[in-house]
């Protein structure tokens, strides 16, 4: 059985994303980057919202062939594994009506199915064989998910600082179970790991 697993940067005081949908208020550092590496070297499936899809589909595919650029930590080697994995690795894109653009860079490796086919589609890819599947970013998605009882994990990299306002990580209240918690090495960051509570 493979495992669904969420991972998202979030603040110290619970937000997803600054106002207007800010993501650089989060503390994407070196540290969250690697956390994401590892979670894709053992991944076979990644499963992404649309909005999601189109913003790391027009970033990620240029990080392992840019010129070296050792002032640039978007280029590191972590990033560049990272982008090559991500190229090749089997998408599923949740939407009720895109089209993934021919002139897409991952257009071969990704497939689109809509809200009402995707229990189905996520009971066949449990079921199936190889690693797990992971959801990046993409949080309208995966609140649904954990509502559903889907999510087997959730790991949320928790940075520093609090932003008072913004998009909160979590769309509804939640029951979970602590599974872990660390700093990760070398970043001010610390790994929250969670399951789902199943009623009592």
């Amino acid at each position: 059985m493979r495992s669904l697993i969420v991972s998202n940067a979030i603040t110290v005081d619970g937000f997803f994303a600054g106002l207007g949908g800010n993501p650089l208020v989060l503390n994407l550092d070196a540290g969250f980057d690697a956390h994401n590496l590892d979670l894709m070297r053992g991944a076979s499936t990644v499963l992404l919202g649309r909005a999601s899809f189109e913003l790391f589909s027009s970033f990620w595919p240029m990080v392992a062939d840019a010129p070296e650029d050792p002032s640039n930590p978007a280029l590191s080697a972590v990033n560049r594994e990272f982008s090559r994995r991500y190229r090749d690795i089997p998408k599923i894109v949740v939407s009720d009506g895109y089209v993934v653009p021919e002139d897409n860079a991952w257009h071969d490796s990704s497939r689109v199915v809509s809200g009402e086919e995707l229990p189905a589609v996520l009971a066949a890819e449990k079921a199936g064989e190889g690693g797990d599947i992971v959801v990046f970013a993409s949080a309208v998605l995966w609140n649904a998910l954990l509502a559903e009882g889907v999510v087997d994990r959730l790991d949320l990299v928790v940075g520093p600082d609090a932003i008072g306002e913004g998009v909160p990580a979590f769309r509804a209240p939640a029951r979970l179970r602590p599974l872990g918690a660390a700093p990760i090495p070398g970043s001010t960051n610390v790994l929250m790991q969670y399951a789902p509570r199943l009623a009592d």
